[in-house]
């Protein structure tokens, strides 16, 4: 990839490690001369889809300019040093480190929940539990052997709790950087499902694979099809010529682990177990995702024996469990149970619609655009009734955007990920984005009192990205290419 290419992280990354070592603001405390590896991972857009994935929902993401860099150099101890640092700001860095031994528990490792007690327990370092819970994955599921720490490096060009998949970007770029190191040569789907686990087992967030999938697999410039059951890659869509997505912050912090996503989460599994409850005495066999029925099918048959609401008590003692491994159902919490059973059968058909409109409007059919945002609008609506993952806020720069219209160059728009609070994605004409989106900006920021982040462009997925390697010589650091530790130069 040529120089001109980079990601701006990577070139932040030169930046500072080419600085003097009487520069306190450079990288000298904390890679000295040897080599160091470096991966990059992209933030990712929802397109539509969202927190369909754990239902085994067909889903369509994109990825943004901005990522995150993971830059590792190995020490002589057993040290994980870690340091988080953002991306051209002048900002304090913040460090932690891990003692291996700390993963270990008499001969071998430990367990998950002791790494996430491990990683919560000082509310200022929990940061760290993405990084260490992505180390400890690794180490654990593929009996992988570290002898010895290193030290790592996290530049980050992507706020957190906004909605666009940070979490998933420093998983799966601590992956991929481990992956590079140790020559372990991992496949994108397994590094996907490594970071899921990690975020699920060790974080603690309910997650499903669509964000792990997208940022490892992804390639610039396209949408990304993912059928998430679990979890594979079904192609790339080209997005139509003169369009593109861009993402507006609402600036309402958003985390995948909070209450009002998991309580969706347990709903839309309590209905898939009133369902399967129900198959087992015509003698059907159970489903394992929700998708599997049509809309019409779920409509027909099921959809009127589901209850609105449930106490946790009461579903446990007709039902006894929910069959999700990563949620716990809360005897006194009141759960919504038909809306979040409907949002992922008809959000699946949705996408596929999206998809088909997409197509249809690669040989310039406007009334194509248009079909593709209605789905857009569609699914926000349902995250909001169906599931109550909206907010003012959001709503607000949806209807903004709908205000403007086909009309004004705009064509949809929707809650992203996890939903309460986040990003909103908005698809349009190009014109319309560069004119438009800063005005609707302008219009929130008098709501609000804060000018909202505008996230935009594309880079490559972690995998098409690849690795880089920088060795210390007589000129200083060089970068080389290699996609594995010891590779050839080139």
């Amino acid at each position: 990839m040529p120089v001109e290419t980079m990601p701006y992280e990577v070139l932040d990354f030169e930046r500072l490690l080419h600085k003097p070592n009487s520069d306190p603001t450079g990288l000298a405390s904390l890679f000295a001369s040897g080599e160091i590896w470096i991966t990059r991972a992209p933030a990712r857009l929802d397109v539509i889809g969202g927190i369909a994935d754990y239902s085994g929902a067909n889903v369509c993401e994109a990825v943004l300019g901005r990522g995150v860099l993971l830059a590792l150099q190995g020490r002589t101890d057993r040290t994980l040093r870690i340091r988080t640092m953002q991306a051209g700001m002048k900002a304090l860095p913040v460090e932690t480190r891990i003692p291996l031994d700390y993963f270990q528990s008499g001969e071998g490792l430990t367990n998950y929940g002791e790494v996430r007690a491990l990683c919560l327990s000082n509310p200022l370092a929990a940061w760290a539990a993405y990084i260490g819970g992505s180390i400890f994955t690794l180490l654990k599921e593929e009996s992988a052997t570290l002898p010895y720490g290193f030290n790592l490096l996290l530049l980050s060009a992507v706020p957190m709790n906004v909605g666009i998949g940070s979490s998933a970007a420093v998983e799966i770029g601590t992956l991929t950087c481990l992956n590079a190191y140790l020559g372990l040569e991992l496949d994108p789907g397994r590094v996907a499902r490594l970071g899921q686990m990690a975020e699920n087992h060790v974080v603690g967030a309910p997650c499903g694979i669509m964000d792990q999938i997208a940022i490892t697999s992804a390639r610039q410039g396209c949408l990304t099809h993912i059928l998430c059951r679990p979890g594979e890659v079904k192609g790339e869509l080209p997005i139509p010529p003169g369009t593109g997505f861009v993402g507006i912050s609402s600036m309402v912090r958003h985390s995948v682990a909070g209450s009002p996503y998991s309580d969706t989460r347990i709903g839309a599994f309590m209905g898939k177990k009133i369902i399967n409850d129900l198959r087992a005495t015509t003698g059907r066999s159970a489903l394992e995702y929700l998708t599997e029925l049509t809309v019409g099918q779920f409509r027909a048959e099921y959809e009127h024996t589901l209850p609105e609401t449930i106490v946790g008590s009461e579903f446990l003692a007709r039902h006894r469990t929910h069959d999700d491994p990563v949620t716990t159902v809360q005897p006194d919490a009141t759960y919504r149970v038909a809306g979040p059973t409907r949002h992922p059968i008809e959000e699946n058909e949705r996408v596929l619609s999206f998809m088909d409109a997409l197509r249809a409007a690669q040989d310039g059919h406007k009334d194509s655009l248009v079909a593709a945002g209605e789905c857009m609008f569609a699914a926000h609506a349902s995250y909001r009734d169906n599931c109550g993952l909206s907010v003012d806020e959001v709503d607000f720069l949806v209807e903004a955007v709908r205000k403007r219209g086909p009309q004004g160059g705009l064509y949809g728009a929707k809650i992203t990920g996890g939903g309460t609070g986040g990003t909103v994605a908005v698809f349009g004409n190009v014109e319309a984005l560069k004119t438009e989106i800063p005005k609707i900006a302008m219009e929130y920021s008098r709501r609000v009192g804060v000018m909202p982040d505008i996230f935009e462009g594309t880079s490559p997925g972690a995998m098409e990205f690849g690795a880089r390697r920088y060795v210390f010589g007589a000129t200083g650091w060089t970068r080389r290419s290699g996609s594995r530790r010891g590779s050839n130069d080139s």
